[in-house]
């Protein structure tokens, strides 16, 4: 059996400095983790807060169904004619 177990963590950096020192403590947290999984990897990366415009938006309904056509003319048998 394989199992894949996440941790998530959501931090407030004021600026690249502090962000800097959470990603050391983290990195030290994931060393400890690694004694015991030594495959255990850690992903950090920037994430957007998301604004009342982008929060209320409603999903975009689709328009024509995959594999849908236009008709078009074919332009060989127009011109001859």
């Amino acid at each position: 059996m394989r199992l894949r177990a996440h941790i998530t963590i959501d931090i407030d950096a004021a600026d690249f400095v502090s962000a800097a020192e959470h990603q050391r403590r983290v990195e030290q947290l994931l060393a400890l983790v690694r004694q015991d999984y030594a495959h255990a990897n850690l992903e950090l990366r920037e994430r957007r807060e998301r604004t009342e415009a982008t929060a209320d938006a409603r999903p975009i309904k689709p328009g024509r169904p995959t594999g849908a056509l236009n008709h078009y003319e074919d332009f060989a048998l127009a011109a001859s004619s």
